[in-house]
Parts: C-alpha cells; sequence; structure tokens
C-alpha cells in the first residue's frame, strides 16, 4: 500500500461503489437513486424536516435537494408544507407511501450487502465499517 498513490486508491473505491450502484439498480424496479432512498430514511428516522436540516445532515447541495423534492414529491412518497408563520418555511414528511418503498428499498439493499459482502468474513466487514466510519470523521 505504501507505493499505492492517492488516485489509484480513491479510483478503486470509486469503482466499487460504482458496481455497487449499478448492481443495486438492476435489481429495484423503482425510479430513484441511492440519494432518495437515503433522504426518505432521515425523513423515516426524523420525522417532519426541513430541507435545510436534511441538507446539512445529508451534506447536500441546495440544487440536489429541490431535484430529490420535485422527484420524491411527485411520486407521492413525500409531501411539503408551508409553516403556518413564516410562509418561506416548507417542511417535509414522508408519506405511507414512501414508508412502503423505503421498506422495500431496505429489502433489496439487504439483499444486495449480502450478495456483494458475502465474499468477506464477518471480521473482515466490521473492520472495513470501522475503516471507512473513521475516515468519514476524519474527513468533516
Amino acid at each position: 500500500m505504501s507505493t499505492q498513490t492517492i488516485f489509484e486508491l480513491l479510483h478503486t473505491i470509486e469503482q466499487v461503489t460504482h458496481k455497487m450502484h449499478v448492481k443495486w439498480r438492476q435489481q429495484v424496479d423503482y425510479d430513484l437513486g441511492v440519494s432518495h432512498i437515503v433522504a426518505l430514511h432521515e425523513l423515516q428516522m426524523n420525522g417532519e424536516s426541513r430541507p435545510s436540516e436534511l441538507a446539512r445532515l445529508l451534506n447536500f447541495t441546495p440544487a440536489s435537494l429541490t431535484h430529490l423534492s420535485t422527484k420524491l414529491s411527485n411520486k407521492e412518497l413525500i409531501t411539503r408544507r408551508q409553516d403556518d408563520t413564516d410562509r418561506r418555511i416548507i417542511y417535509w414528511k414522508i408519506t405511507q407511501k414512501g414508508e412502503d418503498l423505503l421498506n422495500q428499498a431496505q429489502k433489496d439493499g439487504q439483499h444486495l450487502r449480502m450478495k456483494v459482502f458475502s465474499h468477506l468474513t464477518e471480521t473482515e466487514q466490521q473492520s472495513l465499517l470501522s475503516i471507512y466510519t473513521k475516515l468519514n470523521k476524519s474527513l468533516i
């Protein structure tokens, strides 16, 4: 690893991530990306939220949130409502249809995880998670 450049490392990580995205998209029949699922998950966990709070939690740009909002709203997976006292403030809330789709996506994701990570031992899987968690925290 000492001779490996940062670019080789980044490229390898990107290749693995890309291949997992492709495999996930091939096994599902809903027209959503991982970002949509992650946003739905946050809404499910935290309840009604302001887009700015979601952007902060997920490290998304305002432009990507606008795109997410449009698609999730058009598919009736979230509702958007204005604040009663300040009409500039918008809240998003996951719908039952969104909850159902999220549950299916989580099952699909679990199936993919089992398939992809079956090549690693349980200890290796835990180490991988630990390493990525540590790297993620160090990059803040």
